[in-house]
């Protein structure tokens, strides 16, 4: 593949001879520093990450010992060329300097369940956070690890030794803690999931009835159907010499079942979001100021351990994510969201006898899992222009030290200019975009551009789904607007439940228009920097960003080519497909579909009833290809560019390391194809390029891949 390194050549010639991922990677850290250079696609597709990539508000990926020196953690570093994940659980020093050390390594990728309507757990693809947890004596590293055993507890001594199993239970283990004597864990699991994932599979032999447990998008199998609430267990194994014997089980007493799910604290007042108590009995937490909004902004209260409270009711407050106590329980830190359309994070710390808080830190970067060690805060940080990172914040002066960066090369490689830009819709919403600028850029310079969406927060990886690589496009000399999508529409924040804000938004398609309103100004002010071409715009959705991308090149003229990560919101092939479930979820917010369909409803968003209106060519890499079906029928009956790749055993959101690649290469040339003109003068992709010349009604090119595909 083109722009693959030698490196993973390596890796992946070590991998298949050796069974391991992380063949051909652990030599790495060894090579002298590479020279600058742009970043391409494989360097993406290989970055590794600590956590669940693009996901800002998530647990924490990283456990600090007991005596507060070492901190563990899960290395994930996709292997496309193998397809798989080298997964590494290291140990690093907190303080001092020192390489961190490999403990373990191995297990599949564990992929998180999701509830989807009235399907209790969906296998996604994204990743479920491994967090590692030390034992109370501080010699014994556990983690969850997916073997041909399922998802178990793994333990592995501190000091050196080999991993192994710890449990063998008949279910997933979802979480975990260490009990508070050492001698088990508390576990977070559902046995009544995984009997009903075993009925189903009974079931095969008989055949399946269709009904709402289907959603052939997703399986061409039932899917468990209803609610499975997690259950909390005490988890005491007993072993053999050489094997595990059994797992000693109990239900989880209601203060160890609060240590996995704070939620179910039993001093937790009614109506708290967020909540945390101290052993002596300082509590806090986060509530709704107008709990019947479904969206309300917050308050934080705090009963401090002489007794007395207060309330925090002011904008510091409105959007509490964490709260954590100091040692000593007479200060609370907490993290919350404000500045422009709440793009920023800030840190804030409240003393006993303060009338409010005081702000310590602010930053426009993500801080992921965030964890309160005595004097210092630890995080998981990335900006728009470097990946995730390990560090230490101190609680005085919110000044960052760095404890690891899993990706030290990363610093080396040409980036484009980022330019953060602030406006508002029409209709008075705060909204922003990044503008990323090829490297080298100057005055003058006009570059096409590309918009990706439709969160822009932290590292500007590949959008929501990571699937247009932003800064490889860049290298490429092609700009991106990495938009950010607006949330709350006009007439929307007084919606008391999930239903009625659906059914507000989509009145008048009012919260599309605000959407798109950000999407046009976001690009007009892209414009106004004189550094990009008006004329040679393109677009890319996935998920949301596609219902996004289809309204923008049906009620407007702005985009020449769109790349789509699923296809589409339509009248036909997707409630079809969604199933039962999916259809009624959309007739309970007025969709008209089948043959009960309302042109006039479906005239701003459907593309099979505008095509004879689109011109732009479209791409679309996906594994839920079945939904798009009347839409690439509708396209090819009038002859109109679009190409769909069909990628295998893949969910909505895509996880196959061999897959992200592909679809990384294929974009940029897709891209550098219709808005410069370019094409790879690699060999292999030259029924691509046939395919593509003839969607443009042009002459074939000729061999030599210098040609201009540029229309006359």
């Amino acid at each position: 593949m083109l722009g693959m390194s030698v490196l993973m050549l390596a890796a992946a010639t070590h991998a298949a001879t050796t069974g391991d991922p992380c063949a051909g990677f652990d030599a790495e850290a060894s090579r002298p520093s590479p020279a600058a250079r742009p970043v391409t696609a494989g360097d993406l597709a290989t970055i590794a990450d600590i956590g669940r990539a693009n996901a800002h508000d998530s647990e924490s990926p990283f456990g600090v010992s007991p005596d507060g020196r070492w901190i563990a953690f899960v290395v994930r570093r996709a292997n496309p060329p193998a397809n798989q994940y080298c997964q590494r659980l290291l140990v690093a020093p907190v303080h001092g300097s020192g390489a961190p050390r490999e403990v373990d390594r191995g297990g599949e990728f564990i992929r998180e369940f999701i509830s989807l309507r009235q399907l209790g757990a969906v296998r996604s693809g994204t990743a479920r956070v491994i967090t590692p947890h030390w034992s109370p004596d501080g010699k014994t590293l556990a983690y969850l690890k997916r073997t041909e055993g399922g998802v178990q507890i793994w333990t592995v001594p501190v000091s050196g030794g080999a991993a192994r199993p710890a449990t063998r239970l008949p279910f997933e283990v979802e979480d975990f803690r260490w009990a508070e004597d050492g001698a088990g864990w508390i576990v977070a699991g559902r046995p009544r999931l995984a009997a009903a994932q075993a009925a189903i599979r009974d079931e095969a032999s008989t055949g399946y009835l269709f009904d709402a447990r289907f959603s052939p998008m997703i399986a061409d199998h039932p899917l468990p159907l209803g609610d499975f609430p997690m259950q909390y267990f005490h988890v005491e194994p007993s072993t053999a010499s050489d094997a595990i014997a059994g797992d000693a089980i109990r239900a989880a007493a209601p203060h160890e079942a609060a240590r996995l799910d704070p939620s179910l604290h039993p001093d937790r007042p009614p109506g708290a979001k967020t909540y945390v108590k101290r052993p002596q009995g300082s509590q806090a937490w986060s509530e709704a100021r107008d709990p019947a909004r479904l969206f309300s902004s917050t308050r934080l209260r705090v009963l401090w351990r002489d007794g007395s409270s207060a309330v925090c009711d002011d904008a510091a407050c409105a959007s509490v994510r964490r709260i954590a106590w100091s040692q000593t329980g007479d200060m609370v830190y907490f993290l919350a969201r404000e500045g422009w359309a709440d793009s920023d994070t800030a840190l804030y710390r409240w003393r006993a006898g303060d009338t409010s808080p005081q702000q310590i830190l602010r930053t426009a970067d993500a801080l992921i899992g965030c964890a309160f060690q005595r004097s210092e805060m630890i995080c998981a940080r990335e900006s728009s222009g470097r990946p995730r990172r390990l560090v230490a914040i101190d609680l005085a002066t919110g000044r960052s030290r760095l404890l690891f960066d899993p990706n030290p090369r990363f610093a080396s490689h040409l980036l484009g200019e980022i330019r953060r830009l602030r406006y508002h819709t029409k209709f008075g919403v705060e909204a922003y975009s990044d503008l990323v600028l090829p490297p080298g850029s100057r005055p003058g310079d006009k570059h096409p551009l590309v918009v990706v969406q439709y969160n822009s927060e932290g590292f500007l990886r590949g959008g929501t789904g990571d699937e247009v690589p932003i800064q490889a496009l860049a290298a490429r000399g092609i700009a991106v607007l990495s938009f950010h999508r607006p949330f709350g529409a006009p007439g929307t924040k007084d919606a008391a439940s999930e239903l009625e804000y659906r059914r507000l938004a989509r009145r008048d398609w009012i919260d599309r228009k605000n959407v798109q309103s950000a999407l046009e100004t976001g690009i007009m002010a892209a414009i106004a920097t004189g550094r990009i071409d008006a004329e040679r715009l393109g677009i890319s959705g996935f998920s949301e960003g596609t219902s996004a991308a289809q309204w923008a090149l049906i009620n407007s003229r702005l985009f020449k080519v769109a790349s789509l990560g699923v296809c589409c919101e339509d009248k036909w092939a997707l409630p079809l497909n969604g199933g039962i479930d999916y259809e009624a979820y959309l007739r309970e917010m007025g969709y008209p579909l089948f043959e009960d369909s309302d042109p006039k409803f479906w005239a701003p968003l459907s593309l099979a009833q505008n095509v004879d209106k689109i011109d732009a060519p479209i791409l679309i890499q996906t594994g839920e290809y079945k939904i798009g079906l009347d839409v690439l029928a509708a396209f090819r009956k009038h002859g109109k560019p679009m190409e769909m790749f069909v990628l295998p055993d893949e969910p909505h959101v895509k996880w196959q390391p061999a897959h992200r690649l592909a679809m990384y290469e294929r974009v940029i040339d897709w891209f550098a194809f219709w808005l410069q003109g370019e094409r790879d003068c690699n060999a292999a992709k030259d029924e691509q390029y046939r395919r593509w010349t003839a969607m443009r009604r042009i002459p074939t090119l000729p061999p030599n891949c210098a040609a201009d595909t540029r229309p006359a």
